[in-house]
């Protein structure tokens, strides 16, 4: 024993051995990044965090589609506010014409609550705006359409199609006949735990729109078509309804359009758009929701519901599988309520204390009780899911799950975190709220590197270092290299004017300041990213060279367009041989590749400035849906080979509405779908093969 102890003391007191530091790590760099707006915002998320080893940054602008916070927008606001069951029948009992009259359930049609910042919304009274175009009612049910196209339906799942509801026939959705409003499709037998469990009522296909919004010029207010009873019973056509607002708004200083003439056509738009007139004949087909059709009239009154079948029904309680009443601090259940007070094991889920609860958070986690009862809740129907022992969803929840930036990023080790840079911005009041899903998104990246480490601010002049002695957001030749890799602003007032909301201030594109912020912001933080690559020489007061481009695609079976900007002097002979890290940048929501080209010229005028940006390649991807025609051929562009806009020769028709939300589409039908998120990969393969991009490298710092 004292030899031992001897021993031990021997080597406790040698002298240390000095050894080599570990080699630093290398690390992966593809001088990739990948951005976008709005859809492109959506899109950039999407694809560059289940693909990071693409790229070192991810710049999701007003975006993403956050998996949580849209599955609490479909379940609580697109699908929601109408009366509960009982109360429907009670007013089918007094009279089934009622039912499309909004007086009969004014005391009992439930809005939800919202958070800070939430707009507050329900089915029949969507929020809209005209920040960045008109994205009115008509908006909501394309871009629905799309989303589902692209993701799969949210609602309900149906082997035959991604899109169409159970029992009905995709190709009665992929094309709608003339009479689709007047005789729409029944379903029988389709069950909904909420409004229909015993099958009772036909479920229909249903015709929506926003109609012309009128309103009185002296009072603003709302012409009320519904005050009529004759067009509760029998909704007003559209060729009578200026006749009806003239005769309302006769001692009111007559009737007028909402529209984009004049501010006061503006706000009364803001004021009174999205609401679904049920008094006015509904004229635009969507074919990827049902309604319950309580009084059996074969359309979708006021009251009527929409059937929500997305996903199994669970309790919101956290993986403790415990509720808050009884929980007992330790992280245990309690078999009677206790008294300790809100959240004793304190995993209630909250974007700035605890973002990584699992309590109130939106989404099924495992632990959470849920009813084994398929997606329609109701026992012993052989709906999809029922008693397979798991938690089950739709197509189109599955398939933005799998796409979740919040998800993904979580997935990501140590030494990805270290790799991939994130940015993300969105308004305080977005239209679609996609301002507050990027902070949602930001939380999981604040968890990981921790609050000291990334930016998270409130407008663009808390970002340090980047005003001018005025105060005003001056991010041009500034340090960037002193700046958070990884940093989310929400911009916008808490509380607009009229005027602010006019100028779309916090909303979905920003007033024309914040718009020219947003992208200053993303151009100055992508240039500053390998601040240890060596910089080409750019001349001064020299644009850059842009492109319009296309290359033949397998995965679309079709020549795609896109578009490119060369930095500037690209071509001069002494940067021959130089090569320069690539930024894709993915358009908004019916938006076209070179939407945003001529944005880069802004970057451009600093590229040669004391403290320069450093020359990047710009590439603007096509996300708008192909061309196909009768024959199955297919092109991807505005313009054919011969220069003619495919939109005016005959027996072309898009895909879509507007826009492939930049993944692969699950089509009308299984054999209907398009690579579109492969295409994407192929394209940055193609611009390394034609453009002189910066190859991957391994490196000491970047």
């Amino acid at each position: 024993m004292r030899r031992l102890v001897v021993a031990l003391l021997l080597v406790s007191c040698s002298p240390a051995v000095k050894s080599d530091p570990p080699p630093a790590e290398k690390l992966r760099t593809t001088y990739r990044v990948i951005t976008g707006v709005s859809m492109g915002g959506i899109g950039s998320a999407a694809l560059g965090l289940t693909n990071p080893e693409r790229f070192d940054a991810v710049a999701p602008l007003g975006g993403p589609l956050d998996y949580a916070f849209f599955s609490r927008s479909l379940d609580r606001f697109f699908s929601g506010g109408f009366c509960s069951k009982a109360e429907i029948e009670a007013v089918l009992r007094q009279d089934p014409a009622r039912l499309n009259d909004p007086q009969a359930f004014a005391a009992c049609s439930r809005r939800p609550a919202t958070l800070p910042l939430e707009h507050s919304q329900d089915f029949n009274h969507l929020h809209v705006t005209v920040s960045g175009g008109t994205f009115d009612r008509e908006s909501y049910v394309d871009m629905m359409t799309d989303l589902s196209l692209a993701y799969g339906s949210f609602f309900s799942e149906n082997p035959a199609s991604a899109v169409a509801p159970p029992g009905v026939d995709p190709e009665k959705v992929r094309r709608f006949a003339s009479d689709f409003c007047s005789d729409p499709v029944r379903v029988k037998g389709a069950f909904n735990a909420e409004y229909n469990p015993e099958g009772t009522y036909d479920a229909i296909t249903f015709c929506d729109g926003e109609p012309t919004t009128w309103f009185c010029r002296a009072t603003r207010e709302r012409v009320d078509f519904c005050s009529d009873p004759a067009n509760v019973a029998r909704p007003l056509a559209s060729t009578a309804e200026e006749a009806f607002a003239n005769r309302f708004c006769a001692t009111k200083g007559g009737a007028e359009r909402a529209g984009k003439q004049s501010p006061e056509q503006q706000l009364a738009f803001l004021d009174h758009g999205g609401f679904r007139d049920p008094c006015r004949q509904a004229t635009l087909p969507q074919g990827i929701l049902l309604a319950v059709d309580f009084n059996g009239n074969g359309r979708r009154d006021y009251g009527e519901p929409i059937i929500n079948n997305g996903r199994e029904r669970f309790d919101d309680v956290g993986a403790d599988g415990c509720d808050d009443r009884f929980e007992d601090g330790k992280g245990g259940c309690l078999t009677t309520p206790s008294a300790q007070g809100s959240d004793p094991n304190g995993d209630n889920y909250d974007l700035d204390a605890n973002p990584a609860g699992t309590e109130q958070d939106w989404v099924w986690d495992d632990g959470e009780p849920f009813r084994d009862l398929g997606l329609d809740g109701v026992p012993n129907t052989g709906d999809f899911g029922e008693g397979n022992g798991r938690f089950d969803e739709s197509l189109g929840r599955r398939s933005l799950k799998a796409y979740d930036g919040r998800s993904n990023y979580r997935k990501l080790d140590a030494q990805g975190r270290r790799r991939l840079h994130v940015l993300a911005d969105g308004g305080a009041r977005d239209v679609f709220n996609l301002g507050l899903m990027a902070q949602h998104l930001f939380s999981a990246v604040r968890s990981a590197l921790g609050a000291e480490n990334v930016g998270w601010y409130r407008g663009f002049t808390e970002m340090p270092g980047m005003v001018d002695r005025q105060g005003r957001f001056d991010p041009w030749t500034k340090r960037w290299s002193q700046m958070p890799r990884d940093l989310v602003t929400l911009y916008g007032k808490p509380t607009p004017t009229d005027q602010d909301r006019l100028d779309g201030e916090g909303d979905h594109v920003g007033t024309n300041e914040q718009a020219l912020f947003r992208f200053a912001t993303v151009f100055n933080w992508a240039a500053s990213l390998w601040p240890s690559l060596d910089k080409p020489p750019v001349p001064a007061l020299v644009n850059g060279e842009q492109q319009r481009a296309w290359f033949d695609s397998k995965a679309l079976g079709a020549k795609w367009e896109y578009a490119v900007a060369l930095p500037a002097g690209y071509h001069d002979p002494e940067n021959a041989q130089r090569r320069y890290p690539v930024v894709f940048m993915l358009h908004g929501y019916g938006m076209e590749p070179g939407s945003f080209v001529p944005s880069v010229l802004i970057a451009d005028a600093y590229v040669a400035s004391p403290l320069a940006l450093r020359p990047l390649i710009y590439v603007f991807p096509y996300g708008r849906c192909c061309w196909v025609n009768a024959a199955g051929q297919k092109d991807c562009r505005e313009t054919d080979d011969m220069g003619r806009e495919l939109r005016s020769l005959p027996g072309w028709a898009r895909e879509c509405n507007s826009g492939t939300f930049w993944i692969n589409r699950k089509g009308y039908t299984p054999s209907d779908g398009t690579r579109y998120g492969d295409a994407f990969f192929e394209l940055m393969d193609h611009v390394d093969a034609t453009y002189r991009t910066q190859p991957a490298a391994e490196v000491d710092a970047r």
